[in-house]
């Protein structure tokens, strides 16, 4: 067996890497080696991490899901077709015949049934399957699931989401977050998992030959730990085959490479701001305005992406996506503007230095809580020259991520996917009830807004939704419980030899702009 390089003898490699690989005709491989920043916890629907995406999108080689994406959207997947009834409470689901478990037993309605109810009392880490009321099987290959109440984002959050599992693996399995044998990881997906190794974040994911879908193209697909400012390295000196990078100027450098292609995504990711609302300044809306209006978002967001990154806007949805309400308040860079909100709360600059101080002659000034980036010392700059102190606090991304969940901070810039895809990521990501630990830290208390972004779920009209979205835009636009500074586009850098992939409309799953969508290991 060819040996993999992991861990601490990668990372120390990776310090001397050349430029460009020695090996531009090496032929190619029947193994993939895709680079990623940490380990994402064992690989079943109870035991992954949900400190990003990374943990869910690897479940997906495992695991199928009643529906999947391609390019263009959904498309039928163990479900060969469905039937939605006319008040959208219940869907009908023909399964595929055929279908199998890894261990070769067959996947049968029974055991979508089970994976709904043992959900009930084992939640699934990413999406919430409380809207499934009950599942009834009518025959081995049909099943009805019965909704609670019209839920208009189902086929794409749910049942595009949520991996079925094997009934005969997890009856009577009261811990299955502690199941973390490699013989518990058995899905229908096409392929298997062979090994992990939680120390050095390898994974390893070898072919199902007679996966039901087509036998997958290539033998085997590993996942390998290497620093995100190491992977273009990576990738150059063929040490792994697929790295993500988050500028522009990749495509350039590997423009005309013998086999290096760079994958250009949706702006799915999003640099933003969150503001405490029960604390001050942060709480003060005039203060929000200000911190708006004293930014300028597009020259942030080319300076850190090399390129003409989407600004932020503040109703949050990205430019260019077919839900965005264009007519919200937008705040445009406007140093005086914001100078003359902050007189309003009482600072004025008594001093004649550019800072700001209250009637008492405290400065203003705020904590920052943020990882390391770039980004937190151009909003320094730029809330410094408005007369705001910025005191930047830098922690780890999961340090970030758990002050963030636990209301710890004042102000916190964070990172993260989801930007796209079905927009019940308004109402997730204000409620509370946001499963990727990257993406919490914001609120809504307007009770008129919990109240659009719970009826948004059971509008199954397009047109009546679609008007409720934009309401809720509008709300947050001029409420800023938070405020995105730009929407980032991620860059597969690939060698083409080995794959042919593709964007992914919406993104994976709920708008996550990953690369290995299963179709392109698979011989359609």
């Amino acid at each position: 067996m060819r040996r993999v390089v992991c861990g601490a003898l990668l990372l120390a490699a990776l310090v001397a890497l050349p430029l460009w690989p020695a090996e531009v005709g090496a032929q190619p491989r029947d193994v993939v080696r895709l680079a990623w920043w940490t380990d994402v916890g064992f690989p079943t629907p109870f035991a992954f991490s949900t400190l990003g995406p990374g943990g869910v999108v690897r479940l997906t080689l495992l695991y199928d899901t009643l529906v999947w994406k391609d390019a263009r959207g959904l498309i039928p997947w163990l479900a060969e077709s469905w039937q939605v009834a006319p008040d959208g409470r219940s869907y009908r689901f023909r399964l595929r015949d055929g279908v199998r478990w890894h261990d070769g037993r067959p996947l049968t309605a029974r055991d979508v049934k089970f994976t709904f109810d043992y959900y009930r009392q084992h939640p699934f880490r990413w999406v919430d399957t409380s809207v499934v009321q009950a599942v009834d099987v009518r025959d081995r290959r049909t099943v009805v699931i019965r909704l609670r109440h019209p839920f208009a984002p189902f086929l794409e959050n749910v049942a595009g989401i949520v991996p079925i599992v094997p009934a005969h693996l997890w009856q009577g399995v009261e811990r299955p977050e502690q199941a973390q044998e490699v013989r518990m990881a058995v899905g229908s997906g096409p392929f298997r998992l062979v090994e992990y190794q939680p120390a050095a974040g390898l994974y390893r994911f070898a072919a199902v030959e007679d996966y039901w879908g087509g036998r997958p193209r290539v033998r085997e697909v590993q996942y390998l730990l290497v620093p995100a400012e190491r992977q273009v390295l990576a990738v150059q000196a063929g040490q792994v085959d697929v790295v993500m990078a988050t500028t522009y100027d990749v495509v350039e450098r590997f423009r005309g490479h013998p086999y290096l292609r760079v994958l250009e995504t949706e702006p799915l990711s999003v640099a933003r701001l969150i503001f405490h609302l029960d604390r001050m300044p942060t709480g003060a809306p005039a203060f929000r305005r200000a911190v708006a209006h004293a930014l300028d978002r597009r020259r942030i967001a080319e300076t850190i992406t090399r390129g003409p990154a989407p600004p932020g806007n503040p109703g949050v949805v990205p430019p260019g996506d077919p839900w965005m309400n264009p007519n919200v308040p937008q705040y445009p860079y406007d140093p005086a503007r914001a100078r003359a909100l902050l007189a309003e709360l009482g600072y004025s600059d008594r001093d004649g230095d550019g800072r700001m101080e209250d009637a008492g002659g405290a400065p203003l000034a705020v904590e920052l809580v943020t990882s390391p980036v770039r980004d937190a010392e151009l909003v320094r700059q730029m809330l410094g020259e408005v007369g705001i102190e910025v005191r930047v606090r830098t922690v780890d991304p999961a340090t970030r991520a758990q002050l963030g969940a636990e209301g710890r901070f004042q102000l916190l810039f964070t990172t993260h996917i989801g930007s796209g895809g079905d927009p019940d990521y308004l109402r997730t990501w204000f409620t509370g009830e946001e499963a990727n630990l990257f993406a919490t830290g914001s609120r809504m208390r307007s009770p008129e807004y919990l109240r659009l972004a719970r009826r948004q779920l059971e509008a199954i009209d397009p047109t009546e939704r679609r008007a409720i979205i934009w309401r809720m835009q509008a709300m947050l636009a001029e409420a800023l419980p938070t405020l995105p500074l730009y929407y980032r586009r991620f860059f597969w850098i690939y060698d083409s030899r080995l794959l042919t992939p593709f964007v992914t409309r919406g993104g994976l799953l709920n708008g996550i702009p990953l690369l290995e969508n299963k179709l392109i290991f698979l011989s359609r």
